[in-house]
């Protein structure tokens, strides 16, 4: 009997348990189309603040949090204003509209959100109206409110720019540009594109002013997405076939060992940072920009890259430029050739910057864009040749008076040579 009531306790207990579980059941799904994630642990234990908003919350991910509440009265601002000025649409009709593209929205995310309906149709109202003041504000001055603490304080401005290209810190780009198209449809032959406002807000760090047709044609999901997208050729080749048998990872030399073997390092001018070529013992290196901010942009790239993409551009060329600056020599070659420009506190702060963007890379052998490049380049600096050339033209041919006492040396050793051969000859 005591047996049959232990059997009767666990079934109730199983019985439990398959509720529970099966309660949770209940909307889980894997999002169709996700293309905004959270920040993988590895990646945010190298540096937390890279990642975190610190004036405003775009998106559900960092909504909850109290430091960046102040805003949430600002964007409301930024509604009310549009409302006044563009009459195509009641308040009403936009909440209708974005309760509409509920589910497409939710899809984008690798999370629940735990938000009703109208709590998450306020959210992408008010942060894609934002957005869109935002870019039209910094774009016409004569839009700007009175006393408008973002615009009138150069750090704020500077610290919503960085949140607002954070992975965790986004809005499906297509809430945006839907709300664009209700609030200005019948201007919109006269005003710029929302991509080209955008590219105009965050400006130097996507190293062009206008962003090229096949980037406005693409299927763009957020503006970290956008802002990878400038930093890559329209045509994503990799710069030579290889032999995809082979796929033994291979790093370039540094910059100091590819000069000691006779390679010229040469500023390119391109705003393609992945159009590097190596032709005729010269490596062409587009120029790069280190400021305070750099850090922040590319590591959020980066971690979007290695939750959506299959191929991490910026990545690989971030590990490229990470083993040519190996060394504080390599920092300085690459300075004085005009490849790195800082704007940091000294020439160590480079290295370590790029040094630590390229520690906790994922890389595939297979699609690693560089693969050939840097076979290239350590073959080039296996020839002993090479090497041999190079230690010549430093120690003999580094000046006009080194050349004229080198061919003077070897002047006079021919005629101590053609003495010697004369003086045999006479003897004999």
């Amino acid at each position: 009997m005591a047996g049959a009531e232990t059997i009767s306790a666990s079934d109730d207990q199983l019985n439990e348990l398959v509720i529970s579980i099966q309660s949770r059941f209940e909307g889980l799904c894997l999002p169709s189309n996700c293309c905004i994630f959270t920040v993988p642990e590895k990646l945010r234990r190298t540096n937390e603040e890279a990642y975190t908003p610190v004036v405003v919350a775009i998106g559900p991910y960092h909504r909850l949090n109290q430091s960046l509440m102040p805003m949430e009265d600002h964007k409301l601002l930024y509604l009310q204003n549009l409302l006044q000025h563009n009459q195509n649409y009641y308040l009403k009709d936009y909440i209708q509209r974005v309760m509409s593209w509920e589910d497409e929205a939710r899809n984008c995310y690798d999370r629940q959100i735990v938000l009703d309906s109208y709590q998450f149709a306020k959210m992408m109202l008010l942060d894609g109206i934002f957005t869109i003041q935002l870019f039209l504000m910094s774009s016409d001055h004569q839009r700007r409110l009175p006393n408008d603490p973002i615009f009138s304080n150069p750090q704020i401005l500077k610290a919503v720019r960085w949140d607002m290209a954070l992975l965790e810190n986004q809005i499906p780009l297509f809430i945006v540009q839907r709300l664009f198209k209700m609030a200005f449809k019948t201007h919109q032959q006269h005003m710029p594109e929302l991509l080209q406002l955008m590219c105009q807000f965050f400006g130097k760090v996507m190293r062009m002013e206008k962003l090229p047709a096949w980037v406005m044609e693409s299927e763009v999901k957020h503006f970290v997405h956008a802002i990878r997208l400038s930093f890559l050729p329209s045509v994503m080749e990799a710069p030579n076939d290889r032999d995809e048998g082979h796929k033994e990872m291979k790093f370039p030399p540094s910059a100091t060992e590819l000069v000691a073997a006779g390679v010229k390092l040469r500023r390119r001018e391109s705003e393609c940072l992945l159009d590097i070529k190596f032709e005729n013992g010269v490596l062409d290196i587009p120029y790069l920009v280190l400021n305070d901010s750099t850090e922040q942009y590319f590591r959020n790239i980066m971690a979007f890259e290695q939750c959506y993409c299959i191929n991490g551009y910026l990545t690989d060329y971030i590990d490229f430029m990470h083993h040519l600056v190996d060394a504080p020599g390599d920092v300085e070659l690459m300075i004085d050739k005009g490849i790195i420009e800082y704007w940091l506190d000294n020439k160590e702060a480079v290295a370590r910057l790029i040094n630590g963007l390229g520690r906790e890379n994922i890389l595939s052998s297979s699609n690693y864009y560089f693969y050939n490049l840097s076979h290239e380049l350590i073959k080039h600096c296996q020839r002993p040749c090479n090497k041999w050339k190079a230690t010549f033209k430093r120690d003999y041919c580094s000046s006009p008076w080194v050349v004229i006492s080198v061919i003077a040396a070897g002047v006079l050793l021919l005629l101590t040579i053609a003495q010697t051969v004369f003086s045999a000859l006479a003897l004999a």
